[in-house]
């Protein structure tokens, strides 16, 4: 590392203003930096390579994470379609049942009613065709 007295000598003129001095060689500052800084970037060399490895690193984890919940989305997916299906099944079945079930009481209901037309055809006949036995006798003995 530089020292201080090398550090601040870099910003001091090469020369003396006024006319040229003959024993002076102006400094070259530019290779004295670069050989300050050449531990510098040698040291962040190492750094510089770490992190280059985990971005690669980082970017074949985010591969590996998309790729599983791909795969995970597609498994998710495939289970719900199958749900579906078999709730849908099982919503037919009942409402499957529940028409069969109305179908069968208004199907009862209509015995029923019909059961009851019956029994009051029975009961009502005889007396209907007695009714229609003495029109029938009436006219007969008319004119």
């Amino acid at each position: 590392m530089a020292r201080l007295r090398e550090f601040a000598g870099r910003f001091r003129p090469a020369g003396v203003p006024g006319a040229a001095a003959p024993a002076g060689v102006p400094a070259d500052l530019r290779a004295d930096r670069e050989a300050e800084l050449e531990p510098v970037f040698a040291a962040l060399a190492e750094t510089v390579r770490a992190c280059s490895d985990l971005r690669e690193q980082a970017a074949a984890d985010a591969r590996e994470t998309e790729r599983r919940a791909r795969e995970r989305c597609g498994s998710i997916l495939a289970d719900a379609r199958s749900r579906t299906a078999a709730a849908r099944a099982d919503a037919s079945a009942l409402a499957r049942g529940r028409t069969i079930a109305e179908n069968q009481a208004l199907l009862d209901q209509a015995r029923h009613t019909a059961q009851t037309i019956r029994e009051r055809a029975r009961t009502r006949l005889p007396h209907l065709v007695e009714q229609v036995l003495d029109r029938i006798r009436a006219l007969g003995a008319g004119p």
